[in-house]
């Protein structure tokens, strides 16, 4: 995916931008005669959440050799406008690097880019020489950087490739991927995610009608109210109910205000099994399981054991928690 071509002043600019985090603005002439790799990411994307361990490694690994890493940081959902909100996110996720928000999407169009994350690499002369769009690619990025990196210091002592984490080693024999529900996004463009909306919209009582769910859709039941990206719990007695294939969910939850708000989960009817919880599943004294959404921010619900067929219920204990997505993951490194 070679197709961008550089700027006569090297890697193309970020203008246009609404702000910078860990770095005062960064124009062409302050990475000349660097490596420069663009990561164009969300904070509630999976799939940037699953590279940026690479990008932490090479970021230690060859800052102080002439790397500069750029975090365009393209929100997907109103509230990663708020740069408070990625602040806290890079700093729960380890993000050192500079970061520059394109709220307007002007550094997404003049890269002609196409989604997250998608990585831009250019050598010293602001040449493109690698463009890759999703997960993975990792030691053949580092490769590349290690070689534009001995081209400058011939002297250079670079260390040995990083490994893959265990989790994305899907060449190691008994790796297997299965397919997966993709991504449910609940917009009104979108009625099959919006199964029980019928084309309403604002607060009002839901009813899925009792009907068997079908998978990849979400299927309100009681009083929601519903915009073009989130249905938000108006009393807090609605539920969602959502039927999926995969092993990995991660869901896009929100406070509305300052206050947290519970949500009981539930997996086939039961509560969630600790092995099969994700990492930001909580239980009470009864045994009951669910996710304390205090923060706008992706939470891992579900990281079952075995890859398999389930619905999840949703049941927030108050109102203001909004649902805006879920995102899933089916591929095993390690099958049990």
């Amino acid at each position: 995916m070679l197709a961008l071509a550089p700027a006569p002043s090297g890697v193309p600019s970020f203008d246009g931008n609404t702000g910078w985090l860990n770095s005062s603005a960064l124009g062409p002439s302050d990475v000349r005669g660097k490596i420069v790799l663009v990561d164009f990411w969300d904070y509630t994307c999976i799939n940037c959440l699953r590279t940026l361990p690479y990008l932490r490694n090479l970021y230690d690994r060859y800052h102080d050799d002439g790397l500069v890493i750029v975090g365009v940081h393209a929100p997907e959902f109103p509230f990663g406008e708020d740069a408070k909100n990625v602040r806290a996110a890079m700093d729960d996720l380890g993000v050192r690097w500079p970061v520059v928000l394109d709220n307007s999407g002007a550094i997404w169009r003049r890269y002609h880019n196409d989604g997250w994350p998608h990585e831009y690499l250019f050598d010293p002369n602001g040449t493109l020489v690698e463009s890759y769009a999703g997960e993975g690619n990792y030691q053949t990025t580092e490769r590349t950087i290690q070689d534009l990196l001995k081209k400058q210091n011939p002297q250079l002592s670079v260390p040995p490739v990083m490994a893959l984490l265990p989790k994305d080693n899907y060449l190691k024999p008994g790796a297997l991927c299965y397919p997966q529900t993709p991504e449910v996004v609940l917009e009104l463009t979108h009625v099959a995610n919006a199964a029980s909306a019928n084309g309403a919209t604002r607060a009002k009582t839901y009813d899925d009608g009792g009907r068997p769910h079908r998978d990849g859709a979400m299927y309100l039941d009681g009083f929601w109210d519903v915009d073009r990206v989130a249905a938000r719990s108006a009393d807090g007695h609605g539920t969602v109910s959502l039927r999926y294939h995969a092993i990995q969910v991660v869901g896009v939850l929100a406070p509305e205000g300052t206050a947290a708000v519970r949500v009981d989960i539930t997996q086939d009817g039961a509560p969630v099994a600790k092995g099969d919880a994700g990492n930001d599943i909580r239980y009470d004294a009864d045994g009951r399981s669910f996710v304390n959404v205090d923060a706008p921010r992706a939470y891992e619900l579900m990281q079952n054991a075995t890859f398999g067929q389930h619905e999840l219920r949703l049941h927030p204990a108050g109102k203001g928690a909004a649902i805006y997505s879920f995102a899933f993951e089916s591929c095993e490194a390690t099958p049990k």
